[in-house]
């Protein structure tokens, strides 16, 4: 069963964890650019605020094709509690999606909020079927442990445990 991780990073975390996955599982990696080219200011000033209000920002690649795999991981980092406006875009960009098994996660300082819940959301309404999320604070980053459970369920979803 073949795997993507389609996600977006701003900062590395998300990257980082996305990485990971793709090195123990095989899958392919997907990262989505939000063209806005936030700095380290505009990110929270001008970013979080669309991130709250569920905008979608303009991406690159701006169509993504995920008709070839069986396992879509769909990655974001948590502004203001909810997915980043290039998350919700990358979710919108899925071709080729519907009736595919599918698992969340992000990145955060503390607490994911609404963010977990919401990515499922969409990509249900994709026609996705989500099969598990997990949440990675700063803290959790570096566990190993936190991190092969995550592994463990991208290997079980997509046949490989």
């Amino acid at each position: 069963m073949s795997v993507c991780i389609v996600y977006h990073s701003e900062t590395g975390n998300t990257k980082k964890v996305a990485e990971a996955v793709a090195k123990a599982t095989g899958a392919v990696l997907v990262p989505v650019k939000d063209t806005a080219g936030y700095n380290r200011f505009t990110r929270y000033l001008v970013g979080a605020r669309k991130a709250m209000a569920g905008e979608k920002a303009a991406i690159e690649p701006s169509r993504i094709d995920v008709s070839a795999y069986d396992l879509v991981i769909v990655g974001t980092p948590v502004w203001a509690w909810k997915p980043t406006p290039g998350a919700n875009a990358a979710i919108a960009a899925l071709a080729g999606c519907e009736g595919k098994r599918g698992l969340v996660f992000a990145t955060c300082g503390s607490k994911a909020g609404e963010t977990l819940r919401i990515l499922q959301e969409a990509l249900e309404q994709r026609k996705v079927r989500v099969e598990g999320s997990f949440e990675f604070s700063r803290r959790e980053l570096g566990d190993a442990k936190k991190l092969g459970e995550f592994i463990e369920a991208v290997k079980r979803a997509s046949g490989k445990a």
